[in-house]
């Protein structure tokens, strides 16, 4: 039985928690320099264990963002971050995760409104803060830069794609007979875009093993199952790597609404749906996220040990 160390000996760390259509994050402000230790992310996200999230911001503030008040108002605030999902890896981006960062920064500020530059392992960021419709949520608008696709492939003509996306369609091809096309987009992270026959199909879909089965025979993967309703209106499902089955994705509505836009499916303003609520996504040069993002608490965590010896993410 282990022994645990004199409450005097534990150091508390001050944390926020936000969370858009339910996707939450914990948001650590001025971290050590060291990565955040894998199994310290495990157990702090862990929802019966721990705090419960389906990821943590590692971030560093700059300037007016660290309580500084050295800059104007109107300027923006900056800080780098890193990611770590909810199993203890890594990842380059989150949309929903940005904007959750990006309003610890302008509560920390004390601004009502910002416009938030965020330095991350896929470069730099934009994100709005604003007043929002909703009476308890702040409105996030997160600007993606250069996005990456294939063309994707139609099932009966799988010799026109790529090695990945190529792949990704025979492995779907056998769990998901309804899927009638196949994209892959880099939106910072990856993403393979499913477009399935209908609505009823994607409800009917078993996510969880496919999305699993996706991670295993594939790559690390966010996999987006997705219906078209009309022009406007997309329906989404989604399995995130290193978290699973989540409620919403930022940064996978926005590669969705790419994806569905280049293959002529759908307006360059679309309403991606997804079980946690519905955000606004542009496409025009890159693509531009819109959702409520919700301040949920602060919180204290006890300070993480040093990084595991020899451990992977």
């Amino acid at each position: 039985m282990g022994v645990f160390p004199p409450l005097e000996d534990i150091r508390p760390m001050h944390l926020t928690k936000h969370h858009v259509f339910g996707n939450d994050f914990l948001v650590r402000l001025e971290p050590d320099e060291a990565p955040c230790p894998p199994g310290w992310v495990r157990g702090t996200c862990d929802r019966t264990r721990g705090i419960g999230a389906d990821g943590i911001m590692w971030a560093r503030a700059h300037g007016d963002a660290a309580g500084s008040g050295a800059g104007s108002s109107e300027d923006p605030l900056r800080a780098e971050m890193r990611l770590y999902n909810a199993d203890g890896g890594e990842a380059e981006v989150s949309g929903n995760g940005l904007a959750c960062l990006a309003q610890a920064l302008t509560l920390r500020a004390g601004r009502d409104e910002a416009e938030v530059l965020i330095d991350t392992a896929a470069g730099e960021r934009r994100v709005s803060i604003g007043s929002s419709r909703f009476a308890d949520a702040d409105d996030a608008g997160a600007a993606f830069g250069r996005i990456r696709s294939r063309a994707g492939i139609d099932l009966g003509r799988a010799s026109e794609d790529d090695d990945q996306t190529g792949r990704a369609g025979e492995i779907l091809a056998d769990l998901a007979p309804a899927v009638s096309r196949v994209g892959w987009v880099s939106i910072g992270n990856p993403h393979v875009v499913v477009l399935l026959d209908s609505v009823h199909h994607l409800e009917e879909l078993v996510l969880e093993p496919v999305g699993s089965t996706l991670q295993e025979r594939l790559h690390p993967v966010n996999f987006e199952a997705v219906a078209v309703v009309d022009r406007s209106l997309v329906r989404m499902r989604v399995f995130e790597r290193g978290v699973g089955i989540t409620s919403a994705c930022g940064s996978g509505a926005a590669a969705v609404a790419w994806r569905l836009h280049r293959w002529g499916l759908v307006e360059q303003t679309v309403q991606v749906e997804m079980p946690g609520g519905t955000a606004e996504v542009r496409v025009g040069s890159g693509v531009e996220l819109h959702a409520p993002v919700i301040y949920v608490a602060d919180v204290e965590a006890p300070e993480p040990a040093l990084p595991d010896a020899g451990g992977t993410s």
